[in-house]
């Protein structure tokens, strides 16, 4: 068995062409199309890297490497000389897992690649006759690889720590005391390998010597591989490499990405403008600033701010204060429209978002400075209000007025606490989504989180169950219960603990797993829940019974209180509201009521603490009759993202043409008689394929898209029916690329459809799951079926 990969010459090659195994690397359509050395056997490398692993490593699973090498009739005796693209880094990495998998025969990497090959040799097209073997692929109890401990101990001193990243990536943070080296510095203008004498001077200066353990690192395997197999083939004997990402660690230790430090960095430099941010803190400073609650827009020059508010609950001194800010800074310049730069919604407005948090557009870095003062004279922040860590804590908007097992507000409250400013919790491979709630009513959403908290009893102890691993976007997946009891001030313990196992398990390569649900799928309920109690500071116990027994899709209209005063949720169509509209809201919670105001999920607003004297008055004041606690159905369930006005992402306008559609359905329903049937109808509607609206939980799902033929190109929607949470059920997405114009039209026959067809006391989603696909997709794409009742047509 080779433990010493070799670097070769094409002339090498030419000799030995009749006594080894040529390995191209390349896809099967270079491969095949462009030619190759003749007789050699292609294994791509997507086939043998496994960059989506949320396991201890990126290597792929043995098997399959085994099944794959066996497919090209590669035996483990055969020396292999493995061919890429001039740089060699695929071809590398080939040579690294076949080595560490436990390859008997010699192992060589081609110098120069196919580039140095085709100067003197001639390519062929020809694929070589391949007879399968039964190849067989172990991970040696001897392999290079090291853990992260083993790491954080070479830091220390116990060994060299090269950084094979690129200069760039190890210049903006690395770990304390490594090296950088990448397989650019070892290759020269041609691609190919320098000189020894050249490479022997370049390690010296580098502090990389023979006598010394060495350990390699990177964010993605196949940079270090090549350096690996250069290092092996010089003579460097103990040579060992890292497999897992070390971006978290990386992040933790740079004042970069400590969100505390970015705060301040961008106060000092904001006076300068918006050239200034790139120029004085670096090129990544804006994918930097969600930390902080800004992200870049689609007008250039503005951002996007959003505002943390945990559990959506704020007091009428902060709801006044945004309100303000809202109309003075979250304004549109004269060229993007100025006052009436939104025909629906006019200017200085802030949206509700399904998080309960507050966001504003049109702001300016100039402003931040003063807005962040006003910030803190209320009590509000932008700290970790985006980014990939803890996102805004979702709780019951009722939280600690009615019936309910737990009051929750102050466990959102510590959770958050436990996350703000904390350079290691800030830097997650991705979002952390949290609820909890203390009802019964599973307002939290629990299903749709990487971790939802609701109410349990254990021994007579009230507290909670947990379910995990919940999510959207693309591969929805209802979260699982893990069927642990926590105590009231163990939540934040826990989710501290699954952050920091997320910080070791999850991907920050792959955007397309990073989530914490992709980890739980990975590893089974089972074992991920016995990985969490590694990391809680507490042992799990099960629950006697969890009371999660309803799902309440809303809090609009008037609600009694336990303490006899009422709450009253009044209706925000797609979350959009005037900052003067929201400062009077403010004005109202303090006139009649308590002074509080909550944020819900469904981007509507709670007055609490309303006697019952002062109902009437409140109702009646003019700005409820705009935003209103008895809406119409569509009002009361319209629910969209930011859409195409402002999100570089969106494809589709969202918040005028929801709001518009809403209005105009309520108005079909009424002239219909189907108002007073239908409580809420819930349309979702995302301006793109991502979930910022959560479609999938809708009656009615939408989705941004762009719609094309032959003739012409037009906005559109994907369309999905039948998302219902309390039976953990997504839409069903019917029907692709219906012209945007066209989708009131669909809502109307698919509502009135259901009114016709429904059985007593079925939902909307019971009808879709009970209605054929063929007959739903019939009536979303083209209309009722022949001899039924035509359905939505009396207002267009």
């Amino acid at each position: 068995m080779t433990e010493t990969p070799t670097v070769v010459s094409p002339a090498w090659l030419e000799t030995h062409c009749e006594t080894v195994t040529v390995v191209d690397v390349r896809d099967r359509r270079e491969y095949e199309d462009l030619g190759h050395v003749p007789d050699a056997v292609n294994v791509p490398a997507d086939r043998f890297r496994d960059p989506s692993s949320v396991a201890a490593g990126k290597l792929p699973d043995p098997d399959a490497f085994a099944d794959l090498l066996g497919e090209r009739g590669i035996d483990s005796g055969d020396s292999l000389v493995a061919v890429g693209d001039e740089n060699g880094v695929l071809a590398a990495r080939f040579l690294l897992t076949a080595s560490v998998y436990g390859h008997e025969g010699e192992l060589y990497l081609l110098d120069g690649g196919l580039e140095a090959w085709r100067e003197e040799h001639e390519l062929t097209t020809q694929a070589p006759a391949l007879e399968p073997t039964s190849y067989e692929a172990e991970l040696r109890d001897d392999a290079p690889i090291v853990d992260r401990q083993a790491v954080e101990a070479a830091a220390e001193g116990d060994a060299v720590v090269v950084d094979t990243r690129t200069p760039a990536e190890y210049d903006q943070s690395h770990i304390p005391g490594a090296v950088q080296l990448g397989w650019e510095a070892l290759l020269d203008d041609a691609g190919r390998l320098k000189p020894d004498d050249e490479l022997e001077d370049l390690l010296t200066e580098r502090g990389i010597s023979r006598d010394e353990r060495i350990v390699l690192y990177c964010n993605t395997a196949r940079r270090l591989s090549h350096t690996y197999v250069v290092l092996r083939s010089l003579g460097y004997g103990d040579v060992r490499f890292y497999e897992g990402s070390l971006t978290d660690w990386l992040r933790a230790n740079s004042p970069d990405w400590d969100p505390i430090q970015l705060y301040e960095n961008v106060r000092e430099v904001a006076s300068n403008g918006f050239e200034a941010l790139p120029r004085e803190l670096g090129e990544d400073v804006f994918g930097r600033l969600h930390l902080i609650g800004l992200y870049t827009q689609r007008q250039e020059g503005y951002f996007m701010l959003r505002t943390k508010v945990p559990g959506g609950i704020l007091t009428a001194e902060q709801a006044r204060a945004f309100g303000e800010i809202a109309e003075e800074f979250a304004t549109a310049p004269e060229e993007h429209g100025g006052s009436e730069q939104n025909p629906v919604h006019g200017d200085g407005f802030l949206d509700v978002t399904t998080r309960q948090g507050l966001q504003l557009h049109w702001i300016r870095i100039e402003d931040m400075p003063e807005i962040w003062d006003r910030y803190d004279e209320v009590g509000l922040t932008t700290i970790q209000a985006s980014g990939n860590t803890l996102r805004n804590v979702v709780a019951c908007p009722a939280a600690g007025l009615g019936d309910e097992t737990i009051d929750v507000r102050p466990i959102a409250e510590r959770v958050a606490d436990r996350f703000e400013g904390d350079r290691e919790l800030a830097n997650l491979p991705r979002k952390l989504k949290v609820s909890v709630a203390g009802c019964h009513e599973n307002c939290g959403r629990a299903e749709i989180q990487d971790l939802g908290f609701t109410p349990a009893i254990k021994g007579g102890r009230d507290g909670f169950a947990v379910k995990v691993g919940g999510g959207l976007s693309d591969g929805p997946r209802a979260a699982t219960d893990l069927g642990i009891f926590v105590e009231p001030n163990q939540v934040a313990d826990l989710s501290e603990a699954a952050a920091k196992l997320f910080i070791d398990h999850g991907s920050y390569l792959d955007t397309a797993v990073n989530r914490l649900r992709f980890i739980v799928a990975e590893y089974g309920v089972d074992a991920f829940r016995d990985e969490l109690e590694r990391y809680a500071p507490f042992a799990f116990e099960p629950y006697d019974e969890a009371f999660t027994t309803d799902y309440r899709g809303d809090h609009v209209g008037v609600h009694e209180q336990d303490d006899g005063t009422s709450y009253v949720g009044v209706n925000i169509p797609t979350g959009r509201i005037g900052g003067d509209e929201f400062a009077e809201l403010a004005a109202l919670a303090e006139e009649y009521g308590s002074g509080q105001l909550r944020l819900t999920p469904n981007q509507n607003v709670v007055l609490t603490g309303v006697p019952d004297a002062s109902l009437e008055a409140l109702q009646d004041e003019p700005l409820l009759s705009t935003y209103s606690p008895d809406p119409g159905p569509f009002s009361r369930g319209i629910v969209t993202c930011t859409g195409r006005e402002f999100c570089k992402y969106g494809v589709v306008e969202t918040k005028g043409r929801g709001y518009r559609w809403a209005k105009g359905l309520d108005e079909w329903a009424e002239e219909t008689g189907l108002a007073d049937a239908l409580e809420t109808v819930r349309v979702h509607m995302s301006g793109c394929s991502a979930s910022c609206a959560q479609p999938q939980i809708a009656d009615v799902g939408l989705r941004g898209e762009v719609y094309r033929d032959d003739y012409e190109s037009t906005r559109a929607a994907d369309v999905g029916l039948g998302g219902d949470l309390e039976n953990d059920a997504f839409v069903d997405w019917l029907v692709g690329s219906v012209p945007i114009d066209g989708i009131p039209s669909v809502i109307e026959r698919t509502v009135r459809a259901y009114e016709i067809d429904r059985e007593d006391g079925e939902s909307f989603a019971d009808w879709t799951r009970r209605m054929p696909d063929t007959e739903l997709r019939r009536l979303v794409a083209e209309g009722p079926e022949p001899n039924r009742p035509v359905v939505g047509t009396e207002v267009s």
